[in-house]
């Protein structure tokens, strides 16, 4: 192999918060072939760094200094490949107990590309709040109590106005990540949000509010030309494709909001807490909210979509540049919660990047509590916890409600230090039955109904994080915006059957794990070889479609494993009964959903143990994991 790493600094910088120190060692072109970068890299670095010992630990206190949290970009990020503006942090998950992770998009990704670094990886705690800075090759530890309490946005100004240096990039976390809200999130360039698993919370643990990033280092690529001609390739076949020009032109209207009208036709789109599909959401789609509301579009590093939004709404007290809202904030933020008043969504979704917390997440939490009051179920255990708000208010469509409870959430003040905790936790305070709470291994779930695609239930069931849509789109499969029939992505003949679509799913699981750790957008779906070509073009690795689809299966499998370690089995394989109901009416009327001979099938093509769920000690080694 090689020992020049293209595409890569060949760094990795390792932080020790609880004594201020740092070191540096090198990425081997080894790890960066096997692991590319992004999450897979974040993961190997985090299977090294544990012991058993350490995992025991962990299985009690998520929080403890020993989890690794880490900030990383891949071979791909900045490059000429369109919509590779994006990085990735990981760790273990507060919300969950197990492997975390998430991605953000904006320019963040390229300073932290240019910062010299492949990888950053934070453990310890630092003494007092503080945030980190990464500039000239040094690493600087800033004092931060002037920014305790600052929301996300006031921080970024701040630091930025104490630097004198408007082009430095900031990730930091807001009052939800301070106060250890367990979906909190890491906000970079004012509205671009890493926003599952509930990594702020981790961050704030560490008394880190931001970290804080001016690179200039330049990385060479292995074949440039390649690149370039890749995409002028993909920009013909963009031309020569009306529908994707159709395509790109909605993203580029209506964001990804432009789904609500697709997602509703399909049932995809849950409402009233999972337990309806048809409702009148017609002031909610994209094309009302720009209709409505001054939205100005943006994208993020190399984009060529540009699906970003920015929508001013005037409060009456004064006027709000909100980002967004995307697709999943609506839904959760909005028909979840029986909302339908475009307005009360906008100002919601602007709360949750003001405060620093998971849209989807904290909507599921709130949509939760509406729908226990409105069945009557955990009354009095409810009310121990309402201070000055009246019980009759939490109902279905009270949309000044939902902005109340953001608010208290990320304080953790009366009802809301419940809701911080995620709808697992909450069914247990509130003495509620556990199949009630919309959890796959404590990560709530998306808006994207797991009874209207089988093969999207598969994916959250098994997904290395519970359940996200990002880490498999198989409703993207069903759309037909994704298809590659070698690796059985396509649509199925009864999208409420998942048989033989099995093989599909991992696939697609692998292509996502490539995509995190090379790292890009996976809203942009070139064909197969274009994304071999363009990871060939930055690293020189050489890899063919078996070779790089191993990557990603070695990946996911080492993440599995990560969690597996930390608790997890097959009977955490599955959706709770609440989101497998029958419903009566709406699309998915009379749908029943029984994956059990799917998910045999899954383990035996994925090689994990059926009785443990662990991955064989044969597959570990087959992909080189152990020896």
């Amino acid at each position: 192999m090689n020992d020049k790493l293209y595409g890569y600094n060949g760094k990795v910088l390792y932080v020790d918060l609880s004594r201020e120190t740092s070191e540096v060692k090198d990425l081997s072109p080894e790890t960066a072939q096997k692991y590319l970068g992004g999450t897979g890299l974040s993961a190997k670095l985090t299977y090294d760094l544990l012991s058993e010992e350490d995992y025991n630990k962990l299985r009690g206190n998520p929080y403890s200094e020993i989890n690794p949290l880490i900030f990383a970009t891949g071979p791909i990020t900045g490059t000429i490949r369109p919509n590779s503006g994006r990085y990735t942090v990981s760790g273990i998950s507060p919300l969950t107990g197990i492997w975390g992770e998430g991605s953000s998009g904006g320019l963040f990704c390229i300073a932290l590309r240019n910062s010299g670094f492949d990888a950053v990886v934070l453990f310890g705690k630092l003494n007092k709040l503080s945030y980190l800075y990464i500039h000239d090759g040094k690493i600087e530890f800033k004092d931060a109590s002037e920014l305790q309490g600052k929301d996300c946005y006031e921080t970024q100004k701040l630091i930025k106005d104490e630097l004198n240096a408007p082009n430095t990039r900031i990730a930091c976390i807001g009052p939800g990540g301070e106060n250890l809200v367990k979906y909190s999130v890491i906000l970079n360039d004012e509205g671009r949000v890493v926003g599952r698993c509930g990594l702020g919370a981790l961050m704030g643990s560490k008394n880190l509010k931001a970290l804080v990033v001016h690179g200039k280092e330049k990385i060479d690529l292995a074949d440039n030309e390649l690149g370039k001609t890749l995409r002028k390739q993909a920009q013909l076949e963009r031309e020569a494709n009306p529908m994707g020009e159709v395509g790109s032109l909605l993203f580029n209207l209506y964001g990804t909001n432009m789904y609500l009208d697709l997602g509703m036709v399909n049932g995809d789109t849950p409402g009233y807490y999972f337990t309806e599909t048809e409702f009148i959401a017609e002031n909610l789609t994209g094309k009302t909210l720009r209709e409505e509301y001054p939205m100005f579009s943006y994208g993020c590093a190399g984009c060529t979509i540009k699906c970003g939004k920015s929508t001013v709404i005037n409060t009456g007290e004064i006027e709000i540049e909100s980002d967004g809202p995307e697709y999943e904030s609506v839904a959760a933020l909005g028909s979840l919660c029986g909302v339908f008043d475009s307005k009360p969504v906008v100002l919601a979704n602007h709360l949750c990047n003001k405060f620093g917390v998971d849209t989807i997440s904290c909507g599921v939490s709130i949509a939760f509590l509406t729908y226990l009051v409105e069945n009557s179920l955990g009354i009095n255990r409810i009310k121990e916890f309402l201070d000055e708000i009246p019980v009759e208010d939490i109902k279905w469509g009270n949309g000044e409600l939902v902005c109340k409870l953001i608010e208290k959430i990320s304080q953790r003040e009366g009802i809301g230090d419940v809701l911080a905790e995620g709808v697992r936790a909450m069914a247990l305070k509130f003495e509620v039955d556990p199949e009630l709470a919309a959890h796959v291994k404590g990560l709530e779930i998306p808006m994207h109904e797991p009874r209207a695609f089988a093969g999207q239930a598969l994916s959250y069931m098994t997904g290395c994080v519970g359940a996200n849509h990002n880490k498999c789109d198989w409703y993207s499969a069903e759309a037909g915006t994704i298809n590659d029939r070698i690796l059985h992505i396509k649509r199925s003949k009864d999208r409420f059957d998942a048989s033989g679509r099995e093989k599909g799913v991992v696939n697609l699981q692998d292509l996502r794990a490539i995509d995190d750790s090379a790292v890009n957008c996976n809203f942009a779906t070139p064909k197969f070889e274009h994304i071999l070509g363009y990871i060939n073009a930055a690293t020189g690795f050489n890899y063919d479609r078996k070779s790089l689809m191993k990557v990603g299966e070695r990946i996911n499998n080492l993440k599995r494993l990560i969690s597996c370690n930390l608790g997890i089995s097959r009977k955490d394989d599955r959706l709770p009964n609440h989101n497998m109901k029958v419903l009566s009416s709406g699309r998915l009327k009379n749908v029943k959903l029984d994956l059990e001979d799917n998910l045999k099938k899954y383990y035996n093509i994925r090689g994990w143990d059926w009785e443990t769920g662990r991955p064989t000690e044969e597959k570990l080694k087959e992909l080189e994991i152990i020896s």
